[in-house]
């Protein structure tokens, strides 16, 4: 009998360890499931205009993500989502805002106010929405169109191809209009590095500058230069995994943390900056805090992207959402519509030059564009480069690209003159040497 008690005794122990132990584990990332929903839907319904229902056949299918429960709220515009009635949170979207997650509770944020979005529907493209008739010589525009119908598929969601400066070609799903703002995922990078990049020409930023953060002064952190962060060789350790079974650094930062900024900049040096060279979602939003460092006032650098780049450009359809204490999160949340994407990618193609103003410094785009030390020639300034043809070993050489998950892309094609934007949510990604090449057999100039 005493010995029956001692092993129910050990056995109650043994599971009161491992449920705990459960616990443990299974919290944040049941934390992490819930905040990607809520931010997904809120920002998929609100921000890009589609049901919840074409979310979640479309960003929410795989586990752990289908067994999150959700209620959209259209009155206030939030989404709370939950997960076996254990863990739930909540995203809200304010009008010309965009969606915020909000991991430790609502907490409204002052001077986050959008600047006027100037109407250019009477302007010519690129400046603003009207076409021409025209076409560019060499494109064989019958063929282009069927060859991008054939290769438009389920998780398609848009394609513009500008040829010349013309845009040539444009499809959207159902849905989705040339006015809808798109998710690109990490091609907000680029957008971060674009404003990096008008901040070093007025002389609020210098890219060899180190000791850049006061928490980095007093350890070897303080060797990283804006350079380093820019070209992602800062040494800074960081996991960008995108795992379903654990919570990585970019999973937590994007999912559960609500000062994304302060939990990038972190974690202590793995590496001497330049030694190697790592991609980090946590090193763009390192940046988009030393953007805000440049500005007195938080209302000025909300509406600086807006103002500096985006009114110019005649990116009216275009965010950047901030995490839940107001910093943008560069690395992830820029939603532009197919057209605006396009238009950012024609001015990394004329050097960041405007029809005659000087966006960017005049040697901006060739800086972006030199591989990175330790890359492979694969990668420069939050930009990913064919230098090396690894990418896209059928397409040339000066081939350029802004890239996102699940298959956004932006590829800047100097050899043809030409830009080619393309939206998607497939799972597994879009085999681009592929579609880019075959693209091209359509242009013969």
């Amino acid at each position: 009998m005493k010995g029956f008690k001692l092993f129910f005794k050990w056995l109650g122990i043994i599971l009161a360890v491992t449920l705990i132990t459960s616990g443990f584990i299974l919290y944040p990332l049941l934390r992490g499931a819930t905040g990607y929903t809520a931010k997904m839907l809120c920002s998929g319904v609100f921000v890009e205009g589609l049901s919840q229902q074409q979310v979640e056949l479309r960003e929410l299918t795989a586990f752990p993500f289908n067994k999150v429960v959700s209620r959209v709220d259209i009155e206030t515009k939030s989404v709370k989502s939950a997960i076996f009635g254990l863990v739930s949170q909540k995203a809200v979207f304010e009008d010309e805002i965009g969606a915020t997650l909000y991991p430790d509770g609502y907490k409204s944020i002052e001077g986050r106010i959008a600047l006027p979005r100037p109407n250019n529907d009477t302007l010519l493209w690129p400046q603003g929405s009207m076409l021409t008739d025209t076409l560019p010589q060499g494109v064989d525009v019958e063929g282009l169109s069927r060859f991008v119908d054939e290769q438009f598929i389920a998780t398609s969601r848009a394609v513009v191809i500008v040829k010349d400066g013309q845009l040539i070609l444009e499809k959207y799903a159902e849905g989705i209009s040339e006015f809808t703002p798109l998710l690109g995922w990490s091609m907000t990078k680029t957008i971060t590095a674009a404003l990096t990049g008008i901040l070093v020409k007025d002389g609020k930023l210098d890219i060899e500058k180190s000791a850049l953060l006061e928490k980095w002064k007093d350890d070897e952190r303080r060797d990283i230069t804006l350079n380093n962060l820019l070209q992602m060789s800062s040494g800074l350790e960081w996991n960008e995994d995108y795992s379903k079974t654990s919570l990585t650094d970019v999973s937590k930062m994007l999912y559960v943390e609500s000062d994304m900024f302060d939990f990038a900049s972190s974690p202590k040096l793995a590496s001497s900056p330049d030694a190697v060279w790592q991609y980090s979602s946590g090193t763009t939003n390192i940046i988009s805090g030393i953007l805000h460092s440049c500005f007195d006032d938080y209302q000025s650098y909300y509406q600086f992207p807006q103002k500096a780049l985006f009114n110019k450009l005649g990116m009216m359809h275009s965010y950047i959402e901030t995490d839940a204490t107001g910093t943008f999160v560069g690395s992830s949340y820029g939603y532009c519509s197919a057209r605006d994407w396009a238009r950012l990618g024609m001015l990394y193609l004329y050097d960041g030059n405007w029809f005659g103003e000087q966006i960017l410094p005049e040697w901006w785009v060739e800086y972006s564009t030199t591989p990175a030390i330790s890359s492979n020639g694969k990668y420069g300034v939050q930009i990913w480069l064919n230098a090396s043809q690894i990418h896209m070993p059928h397409m040339p050489a000066d081939v350029y690209f802004l890239n996102g998950y699940r298959g956004q892309r932006v590829a800047i094609i100097p050899s043809k003159n030409m830009v080619v934007a393309c939206l998607n949510s497939s799972p597994h990604g879009v085999d681009y040497n592929f579609y880019l090449s075959e693209m091209m057999k359509f242009i013969s100039e």
